[in-house]
């Protein structure tokens, strides 16, 4: 069931919508709540492990709830629209340096955090899900990976250069660093708003959900056997320790190890730009090699890069390069395991008989927020064996010499692991197909 090109690309916008909060989230909140509000990294790493305890039951609970959810507009777009509203104001909450003492600072930043990621959940989980009922051709899952990436791309290029830019404006205006945050929150959260709205007006669910709805309870054996599906939850989670690991480490590799808050910037720009000179041949190498040899192969170029990175020492160019090879391994990575998901929760109906993609992606996504959660407890416990002092203007020599290390190391060893969780991950371009006309016949009897 191939798409039109105004719906892939209504699809892959309504990510870029997503891309901008998450990542202002992503890559600014750890440096914000350490180095504007205060907080210790120790205390910025229990918020999100216990916002991340809390995702394993909302999680789950919110894509069940939209395998469930009957409206005229489908099971999963209107979730993916209307949850945005809420999410952009928790967004701003989030970034709002509140003039309490730091047992209450704690407590609102931990609060705010918490229900900003359950908001995210309820929109961008249907979202993921979306791709199992827009169509049911395993190439067009691909494409349609690619072009969620591509709008991810757009997220992250577009906050690479206007997080700093507007952030800068507003210090610049006199309105200081914490005005700045929240400001450009309230920016980036209206700017979600609108692009999930194109997603919503241009988008349509075609594939008919079973007419027997299964338990909230046996959503969950969507996983239960299904050996491809558990590869790919575990690949999500170590690769996406490894990229926004390096995400959240670039403001302080950018100022404390290349002594350039602007090149630092601009790394994360290059690693933005990088995924359009290679997002064209992404869908080809899949339908010629297979989705495993797409993983496969961005894990081995985001290896090189962190390699590069090592070697490059504080060169800007060769730093600049290694950005770059280190965003194609994400676009490949990241795109590959949003096209896959949709085939293993096919496959995890097909064995089991549970129609539950809102589950499956759900609990995929749970890995993605582990894996954050995993790059933040990384990124903290990378300062504290370096040394770093925060209150520091300028870091001892070994301690950019230990920044430098963990940049490598930190981004090497999560991709070798994701490698190996690959390894059982057998489901081909024809199993794919087999599985989709087995379902195609069962819901034909129904």
């Amino acid at each position: 069931m191939k798409l039109s090109f105004k719906e892939r690309l209504g699809y892959g916008l309504g990510t870029a919508g997503e891309q901008f909060p998450n990542f202002l989230i992503q890559t600014f909140l750890f440096v914000y709540f350490n180095l504007v509000v205060g907080l210790s990294p120790a205390v910025i790493t229990t918020i999100m492990l216990i916002a991340r305890v809390w995702d394993a039951v909302n999680d789950p609970m919110m894509g069940i709830i939209a395998d469930h959810t009957r409206s005229r507009w489908g099971s999963y777009r209107p979730w993916a629209f209307f949850a945005t509203i809420p999410m952009a104001v928790f967004l701003v909450l989030t970034f709002t340096n509140v003039k309490l003492p730091m047992g209450g600072k704690i407590v609102w930043c931990a609060l705010s955090y918490i229900f900003f990621g359950m908001s995210n959940t309820a929109s961008l989980i249907p979202l993921g899900s979306m791709a199992n009922v827009m169509t049911d051709d395993n190439q067009e899952r691909a494409v349609l990976g690619t072009f969620r990436e591509f709008g991810s791309s757009i997220g992250n290029l577009a906050g690479s250069i206007a997080v700093p830019a507007i952030v800068g404006a507003f210090i610049g205006a006199g309105l200081g660093e914490a005005r700045g945050y929240q400001l450009t929150a309230v920016v980036l959260g209206v700017l979600c708003i609108v692009f999930l709205g194109v997603t919503f007006f241009t988008t349509k669910e075609r594939i008919e959900p079973p007419k027997h709805q299964v338990s909230f309870i046996q959503s969950l054996k969507v996983l239960k056997g299904n050996v491809p599906g558990i590869c790919i939850v575990l690949f999500f989670f170590f690769i996406t320790t490894a990229i926004i690991t390096r995400q959240m480490f670039n403001a302080y590799y950018g100022q404390f190890v290349l002594g350039n808050e602007g090149l630092g910037n601009s790394l994360l720009m290059v690693m933005s730009v990088a995924p359009f000179f290679i997002m064209y041949f992404i869908p080809k190498i899949a339908a010629a090699r297979g989705k495993k040899f797409q993983l496969v192969l961005g894990c081995v170029i985001l290896i090189v890069g962190a390699v590069l990175f090592w070697v490059a020492g504080t060169n800007g160019f060769m730093n600049l390069l290694a950005s770059f090879i280190v965003g194609w391994g994400q676009v490949l990575t990241f795109s590959g395991v949003w096209s896959t998901i949709p085939d293993t929760a096919d496959y995890g109906e097909y064995i089991n008989e549970v129609h539950a993609p809102g589950a499956m992606y759900a609990i995929a996504n749970f890995g993605l927020k582990i894996g954050m959660t995993m790059a933040s407890t990384l990124l903290g416990w990378g300062l504290t064996a370096s040394g770093f002092d925060q209150t520091a203007a300028v870091q001892a020599q070994s301690v950019v010499s230990g920044l430098r290390t963990f940049n490598a190391v930190s981004l090497i060893v999560p991709t070798v692991l994701a490698l190996l969780v690959l390894i059982p991950y057998k489901l081909t371009t024809e199993k794919s197909v087999e599985v989709r006309e087995a379902l195609a016949a069962r819901r034909e009897a129904e």
